[in-house]
């Protein structure tokens, strides 16, 4: 089997090389195939996978490989298999902010081994391995200690669903729970903000794997939680990241609306 550094070293190289392309395109900001209220298609999300997949592959030819820009919404659970998401935040990217970020990790038999998120426009690397801990530009990572609700900051997202007005309970809800709610717009990014105590909550109620297998393993070796509350057709996710104090107190919240939600 092969070892979690080698394998680190490949999906940092990937996320940073993905990122490197992106960058050395910013003029091409407004190059999308399809511009919709809730999503946006863009060329350099295909461009960016690309580029990540080429170096995934010269390393290791033989394992699997799925993006967010692959024709299927959930990878296979055996083997190798690694999870891109080339621009997570595509919107954010689309208009002109920075908080936009690219996310490699990569899997064995359902296990995330290694996972790396890079925020390009930030200079800020993301890393962590399943046996080590997590680092940013070669710092370690600690969640915060923030243990009351009430003064927490907590970003979240309000998702694609159809069903707004269980989304805005949610939101409400989130609002009611904690000190400040904050809506980015990139999971990953967001996911990492609570890995290094920026932030010490994240909940998003419909996301998917390539949006937090690198960021959750990431967090998880920064010393909080990372889970899965619900699984939808199609991959999507419902998601809670924590600090570990704030998990419980954020879960009970929570857990009935995303019930709410997946009726």
């Amino acid at each position: 089997m092969l070892t979690s550094t080698q394998l680190q070293a490949v999906a940092t190289l990937a996320a940073r090389r993905a990122g490197e392309h992106v960058l050395e395109n910013l003029h091409r900001r407004a190059d999308a195939n399809s511009v919709l209220r809730i999503d946006i298609k863009h060329k350099l999300d295909v461009e960016a996978q690309d580029v990540a997949t080429a170096v995934i592959r010269a390393a290791y030819p033989d394992h699997l490989i799925f993006g967010e820009e692959s024709e299927t919404p959930c990878p296979p659970a055996k083997g190798y298999v690694w999870i891109i998401d080339p621009i997570d935040g595509t919107v954010n990217f689309f208009h002109g902010s920075h908080w936009w970020c690219c996310s490699v990790a990569v899997q064995h038999d359902g296990k995330t081994l290694a996972g790396a998120v890079f925020i390009p426009q930030l200079g800020e690397m993301f890393e962590a391995t399943h046996d080590n801990s997590a680092f940013c530009n070669g710092v370690p990572l600690h969640v915060s200690e923030q243990e009351t609700p009430e003064l927490a900051l907590m970003a979240t997202g309000m998702g694609k669903w159809r069903n707004k007005e269980t989304s805005l309970k949610i939101f409400q809800a989130i609002t009611e729970l904690v000190q400040r709610p904050r809506l980015m717009g990139a999971a990953a990014a967001d996911i990492c903000m609570v890995a290094a105590g920026r932030i010490d909550a994240y909940f998003e109620s419909g996301i998917y794997l390539w949006d937090m297998a690198a960021a959750g393993l990431i967090l998880e070796r920064a010393s909080g939680i990372c889970e899965v509350l619900a699984r939808y057709p199609n991959g999507r996710l419902a998601i809670l990241a924590t600090n570990g104090k704030l998990h419980n107190p954020c879960k009970k919240v929570l857990v009935p609306l995303v019930a709410e939600q997946k009726k």
